[in-house]
């Protein structure tokens, strides 16, 4: 399941208060009742993240830059 980087924030800083994992789903069920809790592996894969990079946010997607020749602007217009 995909979080927002709200909801991610809120599982690190409860994960960081209580330094339990049991702990931090039960005020995570608490906090979104009705939503799926992230595994044990989720929280501290964001914990260590967190840590190493300051962020829980996702890295921005590589693409390879567009290639605009004359002949495909030509194409698509």
């Amino acid at each position: 399941m995909t979080y927002l980087v709200v909801e991610r924030v809120t599982f690190v800083e409860a994960y960081i208060n209580t330094g339990s994992i049991e702990e931090t789903r039960k005020i995570l069920g608490r906090k979104f009742p009705g939503k799926s809790l992230p595994a044990k592996r989720a929280i501290q894969a964001l914990g260590k993240k967190w840590h190493a990079m300051g962020s829980v946010a996702n890295a921005p997607k590589r693409r390879p830059p567009s290639v605009h020749t004359p002949e495909i602007t030509d194409s698509i217009c």
